[in-house]
């Protein structure tokens, strides 16, 4: 899809809008209402706030996506702070957020799409989201669980627009990351075994696709 360059004030809008949402999010997920009992909670509820600036940046980079892609790139990046949060936190991407979290993602692609008549980019975001939802699956066979196959999927309707070369920028950055994310638990002493939280990769890479469609 086209992009043109994005105006100082939507990138501020953008970045005000996450950072409110992001508020909403701190003050939820510092309850700890994600957790079971069954978990290994691995994070201080006390440092959720770091999800705010995560939530603010989100947005401002939503501000530089054109529409129809904004809102569902805002609504994908906000949420993913605070999934990203969770997965670390717990080991587990919670199906009572993905279930809501999702559907928004779709709507918020979906209905300013359908209204500017841009039915390619739904059709883009639907091969998105089935190229990667069945790359994750079959890689849950090894070392993934289904929340992270889930994750996928939605992350597929965000960089699925972006076309090829956008779906494998987020492949490539969320590698990237993941092993910046390795390297880092082995200098903390961490085992090979040890479970790497895989969400919060897949979430920076997606963002970094954007941008650099951008």
């Amino acid at each position: 899809m086209p992009f043109a360059t994005a105006a100082p004030t939507s990138v501020l809008v953008g970045a005000v809008a996450g950072l409110l949402a992001g508020v909403v999010l701190w003050r939820w997920l510092r309850t700890g209402a994600y957790r079971y009992d069954t978990d290994e909670p691995r994070s201080r509820l006390g440092r959720a706030w770091t999800v705010v600036p995560l939530a603010a940046a989100g947005g401002a980079v939503a501000g530089l996506v054109p529409w129809p892609l904004a809102a569902a790139a805002g609504v994908y990046l906000v949420g993913g702070a605070a999934l990203g949060w969770i997965d670390l936190d717990v080991h587990r991407i919670p199906d009572a957020v993905t279930r809501v979290w999702g559907p928004l993602v779709a709507l918020a692609l979906g209905v300013p799409a359908a209204v500017a008549g841009d039915w390619a980019v739904l059709g883009r975001a639907l091969g998105g989201a089935l190229a990667l939802g069945a790359l994750f699956a079959v890689m849950a066979f090894f070392s993934m669980g289904l929340g992270d196959v889930k994750l996928a999927v939605v992350t597929g309707l965000v960089v699925g627009p972006l076309g090829v070369s956008g779906v494998v920028t987020a492949l490539v950055a969320t590698c990237a990351v993941a092993a910046l994310m390795a390297v880092a638990l082995l200098l903390r002493g961490a085992g090979r075994k040890t479970h790497l939280a895989y969400g919060p990769a897949l979430v920076a890479g997606a963002a970094v696709a954007l941008v650099v469609a951008a």
